[in-house]
């Protein structure tokens, strides 16, 4: 396991490398560099399976200091309105629909403020210079941010505005007024439609087949792309595409909540409390009921816990409540 954990920080470190992130420098005088870390995940596909080890270098964002290392931060993602919409005239249209990623996308974005960061754990860097008067002089070297990085308050927003100037002004797509997160392209020869959606670094290419491979081409010019082909999972939701019909579930995500809350083998039941049962506030106590004898046991409620459930509830409400199917017959209704 840790053989691939390793690949995956060489290759977070090339990255960086060959994008140009920063350059080590001194500490000027009066600056304090902004902290990191390695946060380390396993991406997995619709089923379940692991796609691939990934490692992420991240700035502890909330060091830096407003008016300093940072003025905007807002970065537009698709909405889930603008996504259920395109995705029902994919159906009517019969639509392809297929899935990039930018690689370390927020590698690509460039800074304009001066921001200064620690070394990171696992690079070496020369730290003894020579000193003014010719004696070695042991000065702190940091790193100098050229570009966007993973935990930075402004990388969403500046890697939005890169993905902006050449989506629209090198491949000629129009952003929506309505939804800065989903651009359009129209075929000159026909009356075919191309739309871009983006959320952060995945993007969503949903068009004919031939509109959609010569938006992808012309992205992989500009940035480093990983072509996932046809559109299986998206955002946690899972898509599946028939001739004329989408539907769209969160199986996989509702199977993970009910894993992390201790409820994967928990049973459906019509009426989870008996009609007339009267709900009481208890204090450091609560009753189990088991074969009819009570059992008392001390007891503190976790809040956290509690708005945790809710807000991983609240989601598949959102996108797929319930699940969601788009056909032309559905359409036409």
């Amino acid at each position: 396991m840790s053989s691939e954990w390793n690949i995956a920080i060489a290759d977070e470190l090339k990255s960086i490398t060959d994008n140009a992130t920063w350059e080590i420098v001194d500490l000027p005088t009066g600056r304090t560099p902004v902290k990191c870390r390695w946060v380390f995940r396993v991406k997995r596909g619709a089923e379940g399976k692991v796609i691939r080890y990934k490692a992420r270098l991240v700035a502890k964002g909330f060091t830096q200091r407003y008016g300093i290392d940072y003025l905007e931060t807002f970065a537009p993602v698709v909405k889930l309105t603008s996504l259920r919409i395109i995705l029902a005239l994919a159906a009517a249209r019969n639509y392809e629909i297929d899935q990039t990623d930018i690689r370390t996308a927020y590698l690509l974005g460039k800074l304009e403020e001066e921001i200064y960061m620690e070394i990171p754990e696992g690079l070496t860097v020369e730290e003894n210079i020579q000193g003014a008067s010719g004696s070695s002089a042991r000065k702190k070297k940091v790193c100098k941010l050229l570009k966007g990085l993973y935990g930075l308050k402004q990388s969403g927003r500046i890697w939005n505005q890169e993905w902006d100037r050449h989506l629209v002004g090198t491949c000629g797509f129009t952003r929506s007024k309505n939804d800065h997160a989903v651009y359009l392209k129209k075929d000159a020869e026909s009356d075919n439609y191309c739309w871009v959606l983006i959320w952060v670094d995945d993007v969503l290419w949903i068009g004919p087949q031939a509109m959609v491979d010569k938006g992808k081409a012309m992205l992989a010019i500009q940035f480093a792309v990983t072509d996932l082909g046809r559109a299986h999972y998206f955002l946690g939701i899972q898509i599946v595409q028939l001739p004329r019909q989408i539907t769209l579930n969160q199986a996989t995500y509702i199977e993970k909540i009910l894993e992390r809350c201790n409820m994967a083998n928990a049973y459906t039941v019509s009426t989870p409390l008996n009609p007339g049962t009267q709900l009481e506030s208890l204090t450091g106590t609560r009753t189990h009921i088991h074969d009819s004898t009570p059992e008392v046991e001390d007891w503190d409620a976790d809040e956290t816990e509690y708005r945790s459930m809710i807000g991983s509830l609240m989601y598949p409400m959102l996108c797929t409540q319930p699940d969601i199917a788009f056909t032309v017959g559905a359409l036409s209704r």
